[in-house]
């Protein structure tokens, strides 16, 4: 007898079976979007976290660059002060001895003078047109007119850059004329001189001005003549 085997097979027609997939697995898994963009992020933020140190790293250089040339400015300025300091301070110790030599050499010059004459007349207005010729000054003790004639050279030319120092006549509050001790006689005007740095000067060669200023050491310089 013939044993059938009734066991049912599936028969393939051409067509093809379908195979069972396992639930949960995917051919060609990929990765999530969210996983993704995560990995993404955390790329972006370390390249500008790179960026932000390197952009750091760069400003403090060139601070450290600019506060070292700064620095260094500073100092060369400092010593530039110092020795511009140095120098000012040994000016001034060559002019205060070079002034006092120069009033050694004055009251040197001025004692080296004639004797004064003394003026047949007290009245300054009466003398003053009898001195005409080169520079004259006149001594008013009081009691009579003493004259000396200012020869050419040093004193002549000390006396008339007193005179040409525009900047120390200034008019006084009081135009009233002091009582002057000394006079310069120039060819085109008389300067009275007063205690001081007072006095006058009149352009028209007269015995009277309105009161002004005076050149700090021009009285002091006629004085020594006299002395």
């Amino acid at each position: 007898m013939d044993r059938t085997d009734h066991t049912e097979r599936p028969e393939f027609s051409g067509q093809s079976s379908q195979i069972r997939r396992r639930p949960g697995i995917r051919e060609g898994t990929k990765r999530p979007r969210s996983a993704r963009a995560k990995s993404s992020g955390g790329i972006n933020y370390r390249l500008m976290l790179c960026i932000a140190v390197l952009v750091f790293f760069v400003l403090a250089l060139l601070f450290f660059i600019l506060f070292t040339v700064r620095g260094g400015t500073i100092n060369d300025l400092n010593g530039q002060i110092t020795t511009l300091t140095q120098e000012k301070d040994s000016l001034s110790a060559q002019v205060t001895s070079l002034t006092q030599e120069n009033q050694t050499m004055l009251t040197s010059l001025a004692g080296s003078l004639d004797t004064p004459t003394v003026a047949e007349t007290t009245d300054l207005a009466t003398l003053i047109p009898q001195l005409t010729e080169g520079v004259y000054v006149v001594y008013n003790n009081g009691s009579q007119l003493q004259y000396l004639s200012v020869p050419s050279g040093y004193l002549q030319d000390r006396l008339a850059a007193y005179r040409d120092d525009s900047a120390s006549f200034v008019a006084a509050a009081d135009a009233t004329t002091p009582a002057c001790t000394y006079y310069v006689l120039f060819p085109d005007r008389v300067i009275g001189l007063a205690q001081g740095n007072t006095g006058f000067v009149s352009m028209d060669r007269s015995a009277t001005g309105a009161a002004t200023s005076t050149p700090a050491g021009m009285y002091d310089l006629v004085a020594a003549m006299f002395a």
